[in-house]
């Protein structure tokens, strides 16, 4: 057959190139070449600029080490420093608890001074010498305390100085990392620029090869078309009974599986219950070990303890106590003889004379004891004496205060009633009082359920019955009338002029009503800035001045 023109048509090699056109556009290889060049130049250009930055990395690694070194004999200069300001600190303590001490004992000394006038001397002595140490402690507290601040000064200077260099380290190791991503990148560039070198090379040599094949291989690929368009129905009808075949055996194949993993099912289950069995037979050979351990101990301090071995004591076994307990209970019954033995103790010799000093003693004791307990009794009965004393002249005081209470409330309510009553009446001594209040034409309440007029009059109704059971020669009062209205105040002035009939009254006042029953008035005034004058009348001299004028 003759070779046909080559009228556009391209075909596929092996390498995956893909060539077609005309032999007369194959120029093409020159530019390839001349990109392969210019690919090698750039090729020496990338790598020179990676041995530089491999070179200023090796710098940056010896800078960092370097820096590293001294970042760690800063450290060490630090903790030793550290170390330095730990043990001022410790003496400072010590110094301050020998200082602590030096005062207490100071103080010790200064009220056995107060007390014991007749060792004046020694006591000075004393003083001088605690106020020596105690100076001579100050001058040390002092030098540690200044040991401790120029410590406090290296400490801040070293942590500036490590501050620098953590900083200085940090930029170092930024800068590494970039340059190492520079490199990276760079090197990622290489093997590509490599790689497409490559390929450019394999692609040239692959162009050469297929142009010489490719006049033989296209008869060839023509004679073998029809070939292969014959075999092709052929291999169609092949793959068909093929895949019906392949079907039938992913079947049998998915059996097989299901099988096998049921299989590795069961191996996984017998070794677990292996090492399951494994495991109880290590803990009962370590339980068999303690138990032979255990056994050894006791027939070792059953020989140290009885200088007998342990199996001379088998025959006495049945009849020792707890013979016929169960193993499990021994060891709580041994603990318990145990307990007993050492409750014996050693035989005392000495016990007879004991016995007699004991004995003496406990006389001279139970002699005090008797003297204690009558002493106790006597005392019981001055308390019940002074009990039975004080509740009298108690009920006796709040029947009187009952009664002046029955003859001053009504005075002040014009009418009405009020009484103490006691909380626990069984128990006058321990018990607290209420005040009842019946005002009139109101119902019985107590005293902190009333208005605070009737709280006020209550009050002075409640106070003056006491002080008129037994008056004083002075009376003084402080502002009582300033809750009370007009109609009040001249009830409450009437029942002081009862009350000032056996005691002189001292009341201070801003009530004019109150004012008009006084014989003298007192009032302080300020005439200047800052300057009190007492002005005072006396009513009854201008009532007789009055009556002699007239």
């Amino acid at each position: 057959m003759c070779c046909p023109r080559d009228t556009g048509r391209r075909s596929p090699n092996p390498q995956g190139v893909m060539v077609g056109g005309s032999p007369e556009k194959l120029s093409g290889i020159l530019l390839k070449k001349q990109e392969l060049r210019t690919l090698e130049n750039q090729l020496a250009e990338t790598g020179a600029v990676l041995e530089r930055a491999r070179a200023e990395q090796k710098a940056t690694e010896d800078q960092v080490r370097v820096l590293e070194n001294d970042l760690q004999k800063k450290t060490e200069q630090k903790n030793a420093v550290v170390q330095d300001e730990i043990e001022a600190q410790k003496a400072v303590y010590r110094t301050t608890e020998e200082l602590k001490s030096a005062r207490r004992n100071l103080e010790i000394l200064g009220l056995e001074q107060e007390q014991l006038l007749g060792e004046a001397e020694d006591a000075e002595e004393e003083m001088e010498k605690y106020n020596a140490a105690l100076g001579r402690i100050g001058e040390e507290v002092r030098e540690a305390q200044k040991r401790v601040a120029r410590l406090s000064g290296e400490i801040e200077q070293v942590s500036g100085e490590m501050a620098g260099f953590e900083e200085r380290v940090m930029d170092i190791r930024l800068r590494l990392t970039a340059i190492n991503a520079e490199l990276e990148s760079n090197t990622g560039s290489l093997r590509r620029l490599k790689s497409f070198q490559e390929d450019g090379a394999s692609r040239l040599e692959q162009l050469s090869a297929d142009i010489e094949r490719k006049g033989l291989r296209l008869i060839e690929i023509r004679d073998r078309v029809s070939e292969h368009e014959t075999g092709l129905a052929r291999m169609y009808e092949e793959m068909r009974e093929t895949e019906a075949e392949l079907a039938g055996t992913e079947a049998d194949y998915q059996a097989i599986d299901t099988d096998l993993t049921e299989k590795d099912t069961a191996v996984s289950e017998i070794q677990r219950r292996r090492e399951t069995v494994l495991q109880k037979i290590r803990m009962v050979e370590v339980e068999q070990s303690q138990r032979q351990m255990r056994r050894e101990n006791v027939e070792n301090r059953t020989d140290e303890r009885y200088h007998r071995p342990l199996a001379a004591f088998r025959p006495e076994l049945p009849r020792m106590a707890g013979a016929d307990l169960p193993p499990e209970k021994l060891p709580e019954a041994l603990a318990q003889l145990d307990k007993k033995i050492k409750s014996i103790g050693n035989v005392n010799l000495e016990a007879i004379a004991e016995y007699e000093a004991l004995k003496e003693r406990f006389g001279f004791l139970e002699t005090q004891r008797n003297d204690l307990v009558k002493a106790v009794e006597d005392l019981h009965k001055v308390i019940r004496k002074i009990n039975r004393i004080s509740q009298e002249r108690f009920m006796k005081t709040f029947e009187q205060v009952n009664e002046k209470m029955g003859e001053v409330f009504p005075r002040l309510f014009q009418g009405g009633t009020a009484r103490l009553i006691l909380t626990e009446p069984d128990k006058p001594l321990d018990s607290g009082v209420e005040f009842m209040v019946h005002p009139p034409g109101k119902k019985l309440t107590r005293l902190t359920l009333l208005s605070g007029g009737e709280k006020a009059l209550s009050a002075i109704a409640f106070v003056f019955s006491i002080f008129l059971i037994k008056p004083a020669s002075f009376c003084i009062l402080d502002e009582i009338d300033a809750p009370l209205d007009e109609a009040n105040v001249f009830r409450f002035n009437e029942l002081l002029k009862i009350i000032g009939e056996k005691s002189q009254i001292i009341m201070i006042t801003h009530k004019r009503k109150s004012m008009e029953f006084a014989d003298t008035l007192f009032g302080i005034t300020m005439e200047q800035q800052g300057v009190s004058k007492v002005v005072s009348v006396n009513f009854e001299t201008v009532q007789d001045d009055r009556t002699v004028a007239d």
